[in-house]
């Protein structure tokens, strides 16, 4: 099976292998739903997973939070970073709106247009320089505070364990990279 050889390549030197607390799929992708997962790693309050959909595409996870309440921010082989912020009693119906993203004290992040679909709010951020500025204020930040465009704050989530967690998710990410290159000239 494929996502146990994504597995054995992502598992080298990982601390835990579980049930994650996962709700959802990435928000720039048509993934119908999420087939097989395992947690990689953990540092306090963070999970860090791989996960495959059932149209046959893999992603990784870095978690925060609750079953109820969760910040993630998911990544694959071939896309920037995405932003999922759930909530289970959230009830969206396929829309969009501005939020509002700050970590810590630092300037705000004002995520345009983030699609509001059933329990979550998912963004993509827009190029890998951006990817790479949000991952590194997490990892160095406290925590990260959801907003509304009106300023109402709506969730706050350590980041505690997020600098490990990251660079797992990078690891991860790196290995989901190193199996789409299979050495099959045809594929």
């Amino acid at each position: 099976m494929r996502f146990r050889k994504i597995l054995t390549m992502v598992v080298a030197g990982a601390i835990a292998i579980s049930t994650p607390l996962i709700p959802g799929a990435l928000s720039g992708q048509a993934h119908a739903g999420i087939v097989d997962s395992e947690v990689l790693y953990r540092r306090k309050a963070w999970e860090v997973s791989v996960v495959e959909f059932d149209d046959g595409s893999y992603a990784c996870a870095a978690e925060v939070g609750s079953s109820s309440s969760s910040f993630l921010i998911w990544a694959d082989a071939g896309s920037n970073a995405s932003l999922q912020f759930f909530n289970s009693n959230w009830e969206f119906d396929q829309s969009t709106a501005d939020v509002v993203v700050r970590v810590d004290s630092r300037a705000s992040w004002t995520l345009n247009d983030a699609t509001l679909n059933q329990n979550s709010v998912f963004f993509s951020l827009p190029d890998e320089d951006a990817s790479f500025r949000f991952l590194r204020e997490v990892m160095r930040g406290n925590y990260i505070t959801l907003f509304s465009s009106s300023g109402s704050r709506i969730e706050r989530y350590s980041l505690a364990g997020s600098s490990a967690s990251i660079v797992k998710l990078t690891e991860c990410v790196d290995a989901l990279k190193s199996i789409d290159g299979d050495n099959n000239p045809f594929n």
